[in-house]
């Protein structure tokens, strides 16, 4: 089943949200909202919230002082932000919320957290960005009115930074999840493997397609090599998904391999090396159905393409997943069940604990500074 079908049939259960993340400086960094308010952080923590209350939020965590700051957008703005946040995306000064049942793009100054324009609206259900000069490409699914007609047909949105307006359409071979940009590429993943841009002409080059036809493709990092490692989730028990590894020079598949440990939604983070690739398995699904379902996180590593035979951390309820750029801390988060605030889990790169700190509702994503 695709994911757009798993989306309409949640929106119209009201259940908790779909299953579905890298900057080079961890360092703290002093803001200052329009309420007054200054804040010295290193991450920002998405929090997806709940489908049926859209109660996504903002935090930001400062791993000097170990604290967590709570619901800034609201702080900075007077306004609750009233949807979901599938993911988040900073560049320069400035940080794209996709708002995914609202169906909007959220813009906000990095540096106080106040919204910059009006959102933008209608581009259909946004998912994930990726910035290449002025521009941010977002990855959207499409989109059907109450009769089933789709309205906004799947896609990557381009958006002009300077006037926040959409000012192009990329069509995309499949359902459009993860982006990155390598150079002047474009990557996004869509369908069953990636489609490959030219980021200066828009110009589809290739479409890459995986031997797992029956799995949705999800995230994309990038490894030491400067390869490109796509991850394919299945709901299904007679289907495999697994990963898929590119060679960025020949847009030519270096190889791939089932993964029944792999998440459907795929979530993975590369080490500061980028030696190893960190990813989520569970062995139900993490939703608002229970809090409690078994979640590990194990590595990958790119060399010799091995899992790791037994997982870096073990927990439950486990929604998201980031390494922290300069430390290799891993960050994850039990999301109880979507009812209530998240649990966010800090662990060194042997597995070991170092903190836990309470989030919003559902978080999911963790965007370093």
């Amino acid at each position: 089943m695709k994911k757009y079908f798993l989306y309409f049939f949640l929106i119209l259960s009201l259940v908790s949200c779909h299953h579905d993340k890298d900057s080079e400086d961890s360092t703290s960094t002093t803001t200052t909202s329009s309420s007054g308010t200054t804040y010295s952080y290193t991450c920002i923590v998405v929090n997806q919230g709940n489908y049926s209350e859209s109660n996504g939020s903002i935090s930001l965590y400062n791993s000097a002082t170990g604290a967590v700051t709570q619901e800034v957008f609201t702080t900075a703005n007077g306004y609750k932000l009233g949807s979901i946040i599938e993911s988040a995306t900073l560049h320069a000064d400035l940080i794209l919320l996709m708002c995914n049942n609202e169906d909007k793009v959220v813009l906000l100054n990095s540096s106080t957290m106040k919204a910059v324009s009006d959102p933008i609206t209608g581009i259909g259900i946004p998912r994930y960005a990726a910035i290449h000069g002025n521009y941010a490409y977002v990855s959207c699914w499409q989109k059907k009115n109450s009769s089933g007609t789709v309205t906004v047909a799947q896609h990557v949105a381009k958006i002009d930074l300077s006037t926040k307006k959409v000012v192009g359409s990329l069509q995309t071979t499949g359902q459009p999840e993860g982006m990155l940009i390598k150079g002047d590429t474009l990557y996004v993943a869509s369908g069953s493997g990636m489609d490959v841009y030219n980021a200066n002409t828009d110009a589809l080059i290739k479409h890459i397609d995986s031997q797992f036809t029956t799995a949705d493709a999800q995230q994309l990092v990038v490894d030491k090599n400067g390869c490109v490692w796509l991850s394919l989730g299945t709901y299904s028990t007679s289907s495999a998904g697994g990963f898929m590894c590119v060679d960025p020079s020949s847009l030519t598949i270096k190889t791939q391999f089932a993964e029944s440990k792999l998440t459907y939604e795929g979530d993975m983070a590369v080490s500061p090396a980028k030696d190893k690739i960190y990813f989520l398995y569970s062995n139900g699904i993490v939703s608002g159905q229970t809090a409690d379902v078994a979640t590990s996180i194990y590595s990958l590593d790119v060399s010799s393409y091995q899992v790791s035979s037994s997982p870096v951390v073990t927990g439950v309820g486990f929604y998201g997943l980031g390494v922290e750029p300069s430390t290799g801390t891993i960050y994850t988060a039990n999301v109880n069940g979507f009812i209530t605030n998240s649990m966010m889990y800090l662990y060194d790169t042997s597995g070991n604990k170092l903190t836990s700190l309470m989030t919003g509702v559902g978080t999911c994503r963790f965007v370093f500074k």
